[in-house]
């Protein structure tokens, strides 16, 4: 048997894994044809070991800093699997049968169109400059790029309004004169929970929407793979196979420069091939077998926990997988993935946390991408009267 035989079979789950155990009937269906694949015997799955879980979503996490004036830090961060994990049968999906029901999805999506779409709504708390209440802002983004050279690629946004995230904090905020705007100082201390925006004001007010042409780099461009640039020819050479994906990641993880990172270097290739897995799936426009193969990827890695259904932030029901991410010593995050296994998209990425206000109460605070639309698209894009 060839290696590709091999790591396709791995992507694959044993019967008794699968029966039975959807909770819905889209992801029913989706794991019932999964049951018809091949058995995998357990010794050839392949695994991280134990230390090396995975390591966070930095690369969800950094667009939602570039897209939003007050995000999570960039800081380094690294995953521990989440407490009260079980490898025991129960009535609802693992996460490995989601994330491979996901994969059977993906692979029926659209190939090609004039345009490659991804719209997501980010959502972020911070504190106000004095911590005694916990504000929440929005941003809608869009990305409209195009393979065909006379056709134009387009951003648009706008801000939604930063308000109060829950009454007991409107109530502190109207307690404080009900401001509209807030100016923070450079040193404040945010526990690497959040930044603040300096120079000017955060403002309550919602923007206009607002589209830019994008030139310059962006010609040729088809997006970003952790952080670098990737034309159109350079993803269409990325290899579908999924022991072919996974060492092409771990190829261009090694020529990195890792030592000075301050993380085991291990643990900081785990940490990035998670990251380029999710950047596929999230946004790359790779063909549906390579983003399939990305589920199939994460699939194999440890860490992870299925948590059974959720409400998104915008409202949509999906599967939900989380685990721990540990973001400074001793200071952990819950990480939160809403997967829809019927479609293949992922549908949102939540952290929470909590701080500590003024007051001593404990608040909770939330960074989450959630994400309207990802695929091909001969659409054209609705462009407002503002732009820059």
């Amino acid at each position: 048997m060839n290696n590709d035989q091999i790591f396709k079979d791995r992507a694959r789950v044993q019967d008794e894994d699968l029966a039975g155990r959807a909770s819905t009937a889209g992801a029913d269906a989706l794991l019932a044809e999964i049951v018809v694949l091949e058995r995998v015997p357990a010794r050839r799955r392949l695994l991280l070991s134990p230390g090396r879980a995975l390591l966070g979503l930095a690369a969800v996490a950094a667009a939602v800093a570039v897209a939003a004036p007050a995000m999570l830090s960039d800081s380094t961060t690294s995953l521990v699997p989440a407490p009260g994990t079980s490898s025991h049968p129960t009535t609802e999906p693992t996460a490995r049968q989601i994330l491979l029901a996901a994969a059977v999805a993906v692979e029926k999506a659209p190939a090609s169109g004039d345009y490659w779409r991804t719209a997501t709504v980010n959502q972020w708390m911070l504190t106000d400059p004095t911590r005694s209440y916990v504000l929440e802002g929005s941003r809608s983004l869009e990305t409209w790029l195009a393979k065909r050279p006379d056709l134009q690629y387009w951003r648009i946004w706008q801000d939604l309004g930063i308000k109060p995230a829950t009454p007991q904090d409107e109530a502190a905020w109207r307690a404080a004169g009900a401001p509209t705007s807030w100016r923070y100082p450079k040193n404040m201390k945010t526990e690497e929970l959040f930044s603040v925006p300096f120079g000017r004001p955060l403002e309550a007010a919602a923007g206009e929407r607002t589209a830019e042409r994008l030139r310059g780099k962006w010609k040729g461009s088809a997006g970003d793979l952790a952080g670098q640039d990737m034309t159109w020819k350079e993803v269409r050479a990325i290899p579908s196979e999924p022991d072919k994906l996974r060492s092409y990641l771990e190829e261009r993880i090694g020529r990195l420069e890792l030592a000075g990172s301050g993380m085991d270097v291990e643990e900081a290739r785990a940490h990035i091939l998670l990251r380029d897995c999710v950047g596929i799936i999230s946004g790359l426009p790779a063909s549906p077998e390579v983003r399939a193969s990305a589920y199939r990827i994460l699939a194999s890695l440890p860490g992870i926990r299925a948590e059974g259904e959720m409400t998104d932030p915008l409202g949509r029901r999906g599967q939900t997988l989380s685990y721990q991410e540990e973001i400074e010593p001793g200071l952990f995050t819950q990480v939160q993935l809403v997967v829809d296994p019927s479609t293949g998209q992922l549908l949102a990425e939540v952290r929470t946390n909590t701080t500590k206000l003024a007051d001593g109460r404990q608040a909770e605070m939330r960074v989450s991408t959630s994400f309207q639309a990802i695929g091909w698209t001969d659409e054209r894009p609705e462009l407002p009267t503002r732009r820059n």
